[in-house]
């Protein structure tokens, strides 16, 4: 300093904290790259297991539609009040027997749900499953309802009821009172009618859409993966 090379000293010290500081914002730098290629790698992972998921809901999707696609020429003659007795061999006293439920895999779009940043795509797949969730079940529990209260009605009403239970009735297999309430029944008409119009009106509309829209969202995740 007595010498006058203060300037020097201040100068010296400014550039090493300058070099400190560029360190310090390279390392920064390249750990948020590395956080970002950790939660891309994430997010790729989940992408992939969502794609699995979503086939495999969009089949049993499909699986849904079909069941009813194959009695939907049955329950119209119901719903027409156009019962014969060959729909006997059709399966009229089956209408209300069974009914298709759906069981979702979500663990991948539940995996999506705790990320705390959320692209167009993850926030389209976690919309598409919400749907699904609030009104594919609900419906699905409605006809579920109705078939097991008609059930337990025939149960606790008519004594053919083990003979229903126990064979497939056709025009030449079941007792005449049994094959009397399945044509000329309005209690059973009336609940064939309740069902097809959440079943054909409601239902089925509602998961062809949602296939569609699986399908779209498939394709995209496709596109994001080959990348």
């Amino acid at each position: 300093m007595e010498k006058n090379k203060t300037g020097k000293y201040f100068k010296y010290a400014i550039g090493e904290i300058i070099l400190v500081v560029i360190g310090i914002l390279i390392a920064l730098n390249i750990n948020n790259l590395n956080e970002e290629r950790k939660d891309q790698n994430k997010l790729l992972n989940i992408y992939n297991l969502i794609y699995n998921d979503i086939e495999n809901d969009k089949q049993e999707l499909i699986r849904n539609v079909e069941f009813y696609s194959q009695q939907k020429s049955v329950f119209e003659k119901v719903v027409h009040d156009s019962i014969i007795p060959d729909l006997l061999d059709q399966g009229i006293s089956r209408l209300l027997s069974d009914y298709p439920t759906t069981t979702l895999n979500t663990t991948g779009v539940n995996q999506l749900r705790e990320l705390q940043s959320k692209d167009s795509l993850t926030l389209k797949l976690i919309d598409i499953y919400d749907a699904m969730e609030t009104r594919i079940l609900p419906l699905e529990n409605n006809i579920s309802n109705e078939v097991t209260e008609h059930a337990k009605y025939m149960r606790d009403t008519y004594e053919w009821y083990p003979e229903w239970i126990n064979n497939t009735i056709m025009k030449d297999v079941g007792s005449k009172e049994l094959h009397d309430y399945f044509l000329t029944s309005s209690i059973y008409r009336n609940r064939v009618v309740s069902v097809y119009q959440r079943a054909y009106n409601n239902y089925v509309p509602l998961l062809k859409s949602i296939v569609k829209n699986l399908t779209e969202l498939q394709n995209e995740l496709s596109s994001i993966l080959k990348k």
